[in-house]
């Protein structure tokens, strides 16, 4: 094959995997409801799959148990889904629970650019050991910082969980070709089901 027929080959591979990886980034993190009624169709939408993605993760590491019992709260984000090839990303929807219960929902979004082979989902639990750190990742938009990485989720996870003012996170992958914890950049926006 002559090298700029491969050339202008690959440039045109790369551009459409990055068109297809944009929507794949994105999807699924809906609109924000507006008034109570849909709020309340949202809440039974996602509530269930965020308490199937629990246990699920606490089937694989026991040690979480007691972390989110004890927990002020706890955000549950079932399938995040992170970027492929050009663009990269992440984005996904869950539930904010307080002391267990359902306390809203929370959209996560995080773009970054460069070189990303592959994409996967991933399941993301945030926890927030006292009011102060809920209030802060619930509290407008919230940030991790650069450099910030999540502990895996493994039998024992808990044990080496990394708290930084009251909050930590714990991935578990669901499948694809790429592997990360890193979760710098990422914004968190939550919303309370009961709205005023």
């Amino acid at each position: 094959m002559r090298p700029h027929f491969r050339n202008t080959l690959q440039t045109s591979l790369l551009g459409l995997l990055g068109l297809i990886a944009i929507p794949l980034t994105f999807s699924g993190c809906g609109s924000v409801p507006t008034t109570q009624s849909e709020m309340n169709i949202k809440m039974e939408a996602v509530v269930p799959p965020a308490n199937k993605a629990a246990d699920s993760i606490l089937a694989k590491d026991q040690s979480l148990k007691p972390l989110l019992d004890n927990a002020y709260g706890y955000i549950v984000f079932p399938s995040v889904a992170s970027g492929a090839l050009i663009v990269g990303g992440q984005g996904g929807e869950g539930v904010v629970f307080k002391d267990g219960t359902p306390w809203g929902i929370a959209k996560l979004a995080s773009g970054s650019i460069g070189l990303q082979v592959g994409g996967e989902t991933f399941t993301e639990i945030i926890v927030m050991q006292t009011s102060d750190a809920f209030n802060a990742v619930t509290a407008d938009q919230f940030s991790f910082t650069a450099g910030v990485t999540a502990t895996a989720v493994e039998a024992g996870a808990a044990l080496k969980a990394k708290f930084d003012g009251g909050v930590a996170v714990f991935v578990s992958t669901n499948g694809g070709l790429m592997a990360s914890a890193a979760i710098g950049g990422q914004q968190i926006s939550c919303y309370p089901a009961k709205m005023e």
